[in-house]
Protein backbone atom coordinates (compact mmCIF):
# COMPACT_ATOMS: atom_id res chain seq x y z
CA UNK A 1 0.00 0.00 0.00
CA UNK A 2 1.06 3.65 -0.80
CA UNK A 3 0.02 6.86 1.10
CA UNK A 4 0.21 10.13 -0.73
CA UNK A 5 -0.18 13.31 1.49
CA UNK A 6 -0.67 16.87 -0.34
CA UNK A 7 1.14 19.35 1.60
CA UNK A 8 -0.48 22.79 1.68
CA UNK A 9 -3.47 23.05 3.84
CA UNK A 10 -3.07 19.07 4.22
CA UNK A 11 0.00 18.30 6.19
CA UNK A 12 0.51 22.26 6.91
CA UNK A 13 -0.43 25.95 6.63
CA UNK A 14 1.94 28.94 5.60
CA UNK A 15 -0.41 31.77 6.03
CA UNK A 16 -0.31 31.82 2.16
CA UNK A 17 3.60 32.68 2.16
CA UNK A 18 4.13 31.17 -1.50
CA UNK A 19 1.54 33.86 -2.77
CA UNK A 20 3.64 36.81 -1.18
CA UNK A 21 7.25 35.44 -2.14
CA UNK A 22 6.17 35.05 -5.60
CA UNK A 23 4.56 38.74 -6.36
CA UNK A 24 8.12 39.63 -4.39
CA UNK A 25 10.24 37.74 -7.30
CA UNK A 26 8.05 39.38 -9.83
CA UNK A 27 8.37 42.62 -8.87
CA UNK A 28 11.91 41.87 -8.39
CA UNK A 29 12.51 40.99 -11.79
CA UNK A 30 9.57 42.00 -13.89
CA UNK A 31 7.97 44.94 -12.78
CA UNK A 32 6.57 46.58 -9.52
CA UNK A 33 2.92 46.13 -10.29
CA UNK A 34 3.40 42.28 -10.55
CA UNK A 35 0.80 40.39 -8.96
CA UNK A 36 -1.15 37.25 -7.91
CA UNK A 37 -4.65 38.71 -8.12
CA UNK A 38 -6.70 36.42 -10.22
CA UNK A 39 -5.09 33.38 -9.72
CA UNK A 40 -6.43 30.25 -8.01
CA UNK A 41 -3.71 28.43 -5.82
CA UNK A 42 -5.41 25.85 -4.12
CA UNK A 43 -5.08 22.38 -5.82
CA UNK A 44 -3.40 23.85 -8.73
CA UNK A 45 0.51 23.11 -9.90
CA UNK A 46 3.68 25.53 -9.41
CA UNK A 47 4.43 24.98 -12.90
CA UNK A 48 0.53 26.64 -13.99
CA UNK A 49 0.53 28.94 -11.03
CA UNK A 50 3.66 30.52 -12.22
CA UNK A 51 2.88 30.66 -15.78
CA UNK A 52 -0.45 31.69 -15.02
CA UNK A 53 0.85 34.45 -13.26
CA UNK A 54 3.28 35.92 -16.09
CA UNK A 55 0.42 35.71 -18.42
CA UNK A 56 -1.33 37.60 -16.27
CA UNK A 57 0.89 40.15 -15.96
CA UNK A 58 1.51 40.51 -19.60
CA UNK A 59 4.61 38.67 -19.23
CA UNK A 60 6.56 36.71 -21.69
CA UNK A 61 6.20 33.16 -20.27
CA UNK A 62 9.42 31.60 -21.49
CA UNK A 63 11.15 28.67 -20.13
CA UNK A 64 13.55 31.24 -19.11
CA UNK A 65 11.27 33.63 -17.42
CA UNK A 66 9.76 30.84 -15.54
CA UNK A 67 13.25 29.55 -14.38
CA UNK A 68 13.99 32.74 -12.90
CA UNK A 69 10.73 33.62 -11.26
CA UNK A 70 11.16 29.69 -10.19
CA UNK A 71 14.41 30.32 -8.78
CA UNK A 72 13.82 33.54 -6.99
CA UNK A 73 10.43 32.16 -5.13
CA UNK A 74 13.16 29.16 -3.71
CA UNK A 75 15.77 31.50 -2.66
CA UNK A 76 13.04 33.88 -0.94
CA UNK A 77 11.77 30.84 0.83
CA UNK A 78 14.81 29.64 1.92
CA UNK A 79 15.87 33.02 2.77
CA UNK A 80 13.04 33.22 4.80
CA UNK A 81 13.13 29.69 6.39
CA UNK A 82 16.91 30.64 7.98
CA UNK A 83 15.46 33.17 10.00
CA UNK A 84 11.72 31.92 10.95
CA UNK A 85 9.31 28.66 10.52
CA UNK A 86 7.97 29.17 7.01
CA UNK A 87 5.03 27.04 7.95
CA UNK A 88 3.53 25.03 11.22
CA UNK A 89 2.11 21.37 11.03
CA UNK A 90 -2.02 20.86 11.19
CA UNK A 91 -3.61 19.12 14.19
CA UNK A 92 -3.32 15.26 13.50
CA UNK A 93 -0.46 15.81 10.66
CA UNK A 94 2.70 14.09 12.24
CA UNK A 95 0.70 11.87 14.14
CA UNK A 96 -0.81 10.34 10.99
CA UNK A 97 2.28 10.44 8.78
CA UNK A 98 4.34 8.26 11.66
CA UNK A 99 1.27 5.95 11.92
CA UNK A 100 1.28 5.27 8.33
CA UNK A 101 5.01 5.46 8.05
CA UNK A 102 5.47 2.66 10.64
CA UNK A 103 2.43 0.57 10.03
CA UNK A 104 3.76 -3.10 8.00
CA UNK A 105 0.62 -3.11 6.09
CA UNK A 106 1.63 0.13 4.41
CA UNK A 107 5.02 -0.38 1.93
CA UNK A 108 5.79 3.64 1.47
CA UNK A 109 4.59 6.84 2.48
CA UNK A 110 5.14 9.88 -0.48
CA UNK A 111 3.84 13.09 -1.19
CA UNK A 112 1.68 14.07 -4.04
CA UNK A 113 1.52 17.84 -4.05
CA UNK A 114 1.27 20.76 -6.52
CA UNK A 115 4.95 22.10 -4.99
CA UNK A 116 8.36 22.12 -6.68
CA UNK A 117 10.23 20.05 -4.88
CA UNK A 118 13.34 22.30 -3.63
CA UNK A 119 9.69 24.96 -2.06
CA UNK A 120 7.92 21.72 -0.84
CA UNK A 121 11.06 20.13 1.11
CA UNK A 122 11.63 23.72 2.88
CA UNK A 123 7.89 24.09 3.94
CA UNK A 124 7.94 20.70 5.46
CA UNK A 125 11.03 20.59 7.21
CA UNK A 126 10.12 24.04 8.85
CA UNK A 127 6.97 22.22 10.05
CA UNK A 128 9.01 19.58 11.79
CA UNK A 129 8.85 16.78 9.03
CA UNK A 130 11.77 14.81 7.81
CA UNK A 131 11.65 15.31 3.93
CA UNK A 132 13.31 11.88 3.76
CA UNK A 133 10.30 10.10 5.16
CA UNK A 134 8.75 10.89 2.22
CA UNK A 135 9.77 8.32 -0.41
CA UNK A 136 7.71 8.16 -3.03
CA UNK A 137 6.68 11.56 -4.42
CA UNK A 138 5.06 13.09 -7.26
CA UNK A 139 5.65 16.56 -7.06
CA UNK A 140 4.30 19.39 -8.83
CA UNK A 141 7.12 19.30 -12.04
CA UNK A 142 6.63 15.57 -12.77
CA UNK A 143 3.84 15.81 -15.10
CA UNK A 144 5.05 14.73 -18.25
CA UNK A 145 2.83 16.34 -20.49
CA UNK A 146 3.38 19.70 -22.14
CA UNK A 147 -0.10 21.07 -19.96
CA UNK A 148 0.10 19.94 -16.88
CA UNK A 149 -2.82 18.37 -14.40
CA UNK A 150 -2.89 17.06 -11.18
CA UNK A 151 -4.17 13.88 -12.49
CA UNK A 152 -1.22 13.44 -14.39
CA UNK A 153 0.71 12.66 -10.62
CA UNK A 154 -0.76 9.78 -9.55
CA UNK A 155 0.70 7.64 -12.16
CA UNK A 156 4.25 9.38 -12.08
CA UNK A 157 4.04 7.95 -8.26
CA UNK A 158 2.64 4.61 -9.12
CA UNK A 159 5.42 4.28 -12.07
CA UNK A 160 8.00 5.32 -8.73
CA UNK A 161 6.68 2.52 -6.72
CA UNK A 162 7.38 0.41 -9.58
CA UNK A 163 10.41 1.13 -10.08
CA UNK A 164 11.64 1.54 -6.05
CA UNK A 165 9.93 -1.55 -5.04
CA UNK A 166 10.66 -3.78 -8.35
CA UNK A 167 6.40 -4.35 -8.33
CA UNK A 168 3.62 -3.07 -9.49
CA UNK A 169 0.55 -1.98 -7.19
CA UNK A 170 -3.17 -2.12 -7.94
CA UNK A 171 -4.38 2.05 -7.90
CA UNK A 172 -6.68 0.58 -4.98
CA UNK A 173 -4.09 0.39 -2.87
CA UNK A 174 -2.81 3.51 -3.59
CA UNK A 175 -4.21 6.36 -1.14
CA UNK A 176 -4.56 10.70 -1.88
CA UNK A 177 -4.88 12.48 1.08
CA UNK A 178 -6.01 15.86 0.53
CA UNK A 179 -8.11 19.02 1.02
CA UNK A 180 -9.18 20.17 -2.53
CA UNK A 181 -11.45 19.00 -4.78
CA UNK A 182 -8.57 18.63 -7.24
CA UNK A 183 -7.11 16.04 -5.06
CA UNK A 184 -10.58 14.14 -5.09
CA UNK A 185 -10.57 14.39 -8.74
CA UNK A 186 -6.96 12.68 -9.45
CA UNK A 187 -7.34 10.49 -7.40
CA UNK A 188 -10.68 9.53 -8.84
CA UNK A 189 -9.49 9.78 -12.11
CA UNK A 190 -6.63 7.86 -11.61
CA UNK A 191 -8.90 4.90 -9.72
CA UNK A 192 -7.09 5.44 -6.52
CA UNK A 193 -9.21 5.84 -2.84
CA UNK A 194 -8.99 9.23 -1.59
CA UNK A 195 -9.23 10.60 1.96
CA UNK A 196 -10.37 13.91 2.27
CA UNK A 197 -9.87 16.49 4.85
CA UNK A 198 -12.06 19.82 5.46
CA UNK A 199 -8.81 21.97 6.61
CA UNK A 200 -8.61 24.10 3.62
CA UNK A 201 -11.13 26.27 2.01
CA UNK A 202 -13.33 23.24 0.52
CA UNK A 203 -15.79 22.57 3.11
CA UNK A 204 -16.93 18.95 4.01
CA UNK A 205 -19.83 18.82 1.05
CA UNK A 206 -17.93 20.04 -1.56
CA UNK A 207 -15.73 17.77 -0.68
CA UNK A 208 -18.25 14.72 -0.47
CA UNK A 209 -19.88 16.26 -3.77
CA UNK A 210 -16.47 15.66 -5.50
CA UNK A 211 -16.61 11.62 -4.82
CA UNK A 212 -14.24 11.48 -1.62
CA UNK A 213 -14.14 8.31 -0.39
CA UNK A 214 -13.97 9.10 3.30
CA UNK A 215 -14.37 13.11 4.12
CA UNK A 216 -13.06 13.98 7.41
CA UNK A 217 -13.01 17.73 9.53
CA UNK A 218 -8.97 17.44 10.93
CA UNK A 219 -6.47 14.28 10.64
CA UNK A 220 -6.93 14.24 14.57
CA UNK A 221 -8.13 10.41 15.15
CA UNK A 222 -5.32 9.02 14.02
CA UNK A 223 -6.10 5.43 14.76
CA UNK A 224 -10.22 5.74 12.85
CA UNK A 225 -7.99 6.93 9.91
CA UNK A 226 -5.63 4.09 10.24
CA UNK A 227 -8.21 1.77 10.70
CA UNK A 228 -10.12 2.98 7.61
CA UNK A 229 -6.87 2.89 5.28
CA UNK A 230 -6.32 -0.81 6.33
CA UNK A 231 -9.72 -1.89 5.26
CA UNK A 232 -10.24 -3.37 2.01
CA UNK A 233 -11.62 -1.00 -0.52
CA UNK A 234 -15.12 -0.98 -1.12
CA UNK A 235 -15.96 -0.56 -5.12
CA UNK A 236 -17.35 2.28 -6.41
Amino acid sequence: MLILYDIDMTLLETDHIGITLLENAGRELFHPEFTAKGISFGGSLDPVIITQMLVNNKVDNSPENISALRRHYHAGLDRTASERPVARALAGAHELVNATREHTGIDAIGVLTGNYPETGTIKLRSAGFNPDHFVINAWGDASPHAEPLRSHLPPVAIQNYREMKSRTIDPEQVIIIGDTVHDVRCALDNDCRVLAVATGHATSKELEEAGAHLVVDDLTRTQELLDWIMTTPAHR
